[in-house]
């Protein structure tokens, strides 16, 4: 429960205020719950720097999925602070219910669920987050390992729908969360599934409602599905990028910071002591949903927490308070904030490269084997291969886009000013159509301009010989792997004999 009693009194004061004429707006947030102190989701109390959290639960010793005490203390908080649905992030998937990493998805939602009904009206109601991460087949320990679920076929869309019903099975239905009157579903990615079709919404809604007659279901997709039939649309990644808005639905989050994870090399997003948030709520009201998703509650490995921490306090528990106020209230939003960081960054790493420091350009050669300032990065979607004398990246499966990344060295470029103008040049051994996708200071572009896509300035064509003009570079190693930019390829093999970034106008 509340461990600073005038705080959280304060906070109730806020809550009392809020109006009843605004009800209709409905906010929700992601309940993570798979922590159990002190191996599930921690470490042992010698390794607490390795744990993987950015910030700390403030007594982490108490935190467990299978405590009624603990899910009490953070439903309450949740309410407190006006949030009005916890969303439990579900990794229960029919018939590996049991299996190690994921069985706490249906052993902590009975504690929950008697917590809940333990606070009564001080506890927000309970809809599904659908962690669709279970559709892969070696979440769930299905075979073939390494394949993912297939929703177009009748065991697929079976497995996706039943992961839905027998989560709400072990909820009573006066504790459903509900839009337009029907359990409030939120689906994650569409990245862990082999297929799906328009038709994935209606099986699932005929399934639950057989199940559950006189009941209906309100999923509201991650945009990442496209058109399935859904009823509302959102997106997943507010907490680093930006506010996400679709129709009806605005999602946001505080901040973001994953770097104690082990082998994560994620851009992050500062905070800037609350303005992050802020700005973002601020975005939210403006845009008029019906649903607001806060991203997350309690996310420890990816730091986009607002709950309570010992790092950070009661701050961010306060601060939704008093935005949500302003939001049913309709009262003033103030004046447009200005963020001191307008994308997200990366950690600046000089542990090489220094020989490129104070030049205007750099370098792979591969014919020679001489490089200035340039490296290539290994990624799943960018695999290449070394030879004497040109760098390789293979064919892939029809259908997948390939790539090549690349990481400029800190002591060349980092972070570069928005009027730095650059070219590209790429020399290959054999002729080959490719474009290029670079690290922008472009907010249109895609993950907040990570990977703005320019063609070759000859035309997009098979060629020796390839030139590229990058307008605005950030270089802020914010794609995959921490790289700056990636060569996008089609077709067969490539093989690159020479890469080149030349600066222009003495930037």
């Amino acid at each position: 429960m509340c461990l600073n009693l005038k705080k959280c009194l304060v906070i109730w004061m806020c809550l009392a205020a809020l109006s009843v004429a605004a009800a209709d707006i409905t906010v929700a947030t992601h309940y993570f719950y798979w922590y159990l102190w002190p191996n599930e989701h921690f470490r042992p109390k010698d390794q607490l720097k390795l744990e993987g959290h950015y910030h700390h639960f403030v007594t982490p010793e108490k935190v467990s999925y299978l405590s009624e005490d603990w899910h009490a203390g953070e439903l309450w908080m949740m309410k407190a602070a006006g949030i009005d649905v916890a969303l439990p992030v579900y990794w229960g998937a029919p018939g590996a219910y049991g299996k190690p990493g994921i069985s706490f998805s249906v052993a902590g939602l009975g504690p929950m669920v008697r917590a809940a009904e333990r606070l009564g009206e001080r506890s927000p109601k309970l809809g599904l987050f659908y962690d669709t991460s279970t559709l892969l087949n070696d979440v769930r320990g299905a075979i073939p390992a390494g394949a993912k679920a297939d929703l177009t076929t009748d065991a697929g869309r079976q497995l996706f729908a039943k992961t839905i019903v027998d989560y709400f099975e072990r909820i009573p239905r006066k504790l459903w969360a509900r839009m337009d009157g029907r359990a409030l579903v939120v689906l994650y990615s569409s990245a862990f599934a082999e297929k799906w079709d328009k038709g994935l919404t209606a099986w699932a809604k005929k399934m639950f409602e057989n199940q559950f007659p006189g009941e209906g279901l309100f999923l509201v997709a991650d945009s990442s599905w496209g058109e399935i039939g859904q009823d509302r649309t959102t997106e997943w990644g507010a907490a680093l990028v930006g506010p996400k808005l679709h129709q009806g639905v605005a999602q946001i989050g505080a901040g973001y910071n994953d770097s104690p994870v082990p082998g994560r090399t994620t851009p992050f997003r500062e905070r800037e002591d609350g303005n992050y948030y802020r700005y973002s709520w601020q975005k939210a009201i403006v845009h008029q949903p019906e649903l607001v998703l806060i991203e997350t509650w309690n996310e420890m490995h990816e730091g986009t927490e607002i709950c309570q921490s010992q790092e950070l306090g009661l701050k961010y528990v306060e601060l939704t308070a008093e935005w949500i106020t302003r939001m049913r209230n309709g009262g003033p939003i103030g004046e447009p904030i200005h963020l001191r960081f307008p994308n997200p960054r990366s950690f600046k790493d000089l542990s090489w490269g220094e020989d490129s420091a104070n030049t205007t350009r750099i370098y792979a050669d591969y014919r020679t084997g001489q490089r200035v300032g340039l490296r290539e990065i290994q990624e799943p979607d960018g695999k290449v291969r070394l030879l004497a004398d040109r760098l390789v990246s293979p064919p892939r499966k029809k259908g997948w886009d390939r790539y090549v990344y690349f990481q400029v060295s800190d002591h060349w470029r980092f972070e570069s000013p928005q009027e730095s103008r650059m070219k590209v040049r790429l020399e290959l051994a054999k002729p080959a159509r490719v474009t290029i996708d670079y690290d922008s200071h472009d907010p249109q572009s895609i993950m907040a301009g990570s990977y703005k896509r320019v063609p070759p300035s000859g035309g997009d064509r098979p060629a020796l010989t390839h030139e590229f003009q990058l307008n605005g570079a950030f270089f802020g190693n914010r794609q995959n792997g921490g790289s700056d930019l990636r060569l996008v390829l089609n077709g067969g093999a490539v093989e690159i004999r020479r890469l080149e970034i030349l600066v222009e106008d003495g930037q």
